[in-house]
């Protein structure tokens, strides 16, 4: 690997800050962004993009299948009161999907693609992505790995409309700087698009009506009715944290009072538990690692496995075993009072300050984007340092 790291160029503060990024490059997350750029050969970007156009069919027809299925349902971990928005998005919004991210294993030095699991809910790494490094790569003089996500975005948000034109739109978050900072590349993409009026609010500001819809106060007595939603805070924060909440959306939806971005029936990809039944759909397939509820039922439990959350975020929770006892690695966090499954363990290539490479392909619902993170454990979790892509056109030598 460290034959196609070159330096990275390092961005002057008083350009970060005018695009209003310093939450990346100050503070804790001073060393966030990593001091190497990751050169691709140009059929490892494409076979990733592949792999994200793939991995999208793949678990968008094993979710369909799924959602009238009572056994997978609750393998899945929904609850029963989120079951009928869940049918009814499937039928009905099966095309409203904005933007979501595949994180893989793999994909370099010959190393097989495989899908760890799909952000479908509140994918995050917009800011870095799409204003960062393009940013980085230039700065350097590289040629840039795929990256249209801006572009695409826009276009999947025309397509898409915003929405009722009496109505505003309300880009909501629970308050979180990263989170803000995403939320806001959604709502420029809105605004760009053309949706109308785009406001970035806390979830908390917002006053939900079952009957009559979404409402924000913006000065005494003055109220915004918004008619659409882009959220950036999980379905399944909803659905097993937040029962009224989800009630009163899963009202205002199915009486076409109010569209949400992504819709409901993402929750479904965002449960790792669908992997484990894309692989009893679709056995050895070559893209899928192998994953169940229970590690004996792996093909090879002894060869190694994570165990992992099913909603879990962040790397949290997350344990690592060999030899089916071992446990080498595991990490804290939110998630660990829920259902988990087993996932056999993959490859990361590897360079020789041990950074593991993860490759992630944006959805938007196309391939059109690449990014990386590497962290120099294990796990890769919301420590991990963001790697920016560029393509190299000369032959490399790898070293492991």
């Amino acid at each position: 690997m460290d034959n196609r790291l070159t330096d990275a160029p390092r961005l002057k503060d008083r350009w970060v800050r005018k695009q209003g990024l310093a939450h990346y490059t100050e503070g804790e997350n001073k060393e966030y962004l990593a001091d190497d750029i990751l050169s691709l050969q140009p059929e490892e970007a494409q076979a990733a993009l592949r792999a994200g156009d793939v991995a999208w069919d793949l678990l968008r027809t094993c979710a369909r299948k799924s959602v009238f299925n009572e056994k997978r349902l609750r393998g899945l971990g929904i609850p029963d009161a989120a079951v009928p928005l869940l049918q009814w998005s499937v039928e009905n919004e099966w095309d409203n999907f904005l933007v979501g991210r595949f994180d893989f294993a793999g994909g370099l030095a010959d190393l097989p693609l495989r899908l760890i699991e799909f952000n479908a809910d509140t994918a995050s790494l917009l800011p870095e992505t799409t204003v960062l490094q393009p940013e980085i790569i230039r700065k350097a003089g590289l040629e840039p790995a795929p990256n249209e996500l801006l572009t695409t975005l826009e276009a999947t948000a025309r397509r898409l409309g915003g929405g009722r034109k009496d109505t505003a739109i309300a880009a909501a978050h629970l308050g979180s700087k990263d989170d803000q900072l995403n939320t806001e590349v959604l709502a420029r993409i809105a605004a760009a698009a053309q949706w109308g009026r785009v406001d970035n609010v806390l979830l908390p500001d917002l006053e939900i009506n079952p009957d009559e819809g979404i409402f924000r106060e913006v000065k005494p007595g003055r109220w915004i009715h918004y008619g659409s939603l882009i959220k950036f805070f999980p379905w399944d924060f909803a659905a097993l944290e937040e029962p009224d909440l989800w009630e009163y959306l899963a009202e205002l939806v199915m009486a076409e009072k109010l569209r949400v971005f992504n819709p409901a029936w993402t929750m479904l990809l965002q449960s790792k538990a669908l992997l484990a039944y894309a692989w009893e759909d679709n056995p050895g397939h070559p893209l899928l690692l192998p994953t169940a509820f229970d590690p004996a039922a792996l093909p090879r439990p002894l060869a190694g496995y994570v165990r992992k959350p099913v909603f879990g975020r962040m790397g949290e929770n997350i344990e690592i075993v060999t030899n089916g006892r071992n446990v080498v690695a595991a990490t804290t966090g939110d998630y660990g009072s829920g259902p988990v499954v087993y996932q056999e363990m993959a490859p990361f290539a590897t360079d020789r300050e041990q950074h593991r490479y993860q490759l992630s392909t944006y959805q938007a619902p196309r391939a059109c984007a690449l990014c990386c993170r590497r962290q120099d454990d294990l796990i890769i979790d919301d420590d991990g340092e963001f790697v920016a892509l560029a393509l190299h056109r000369e032959k490399v030598s790898f070293k492991f």
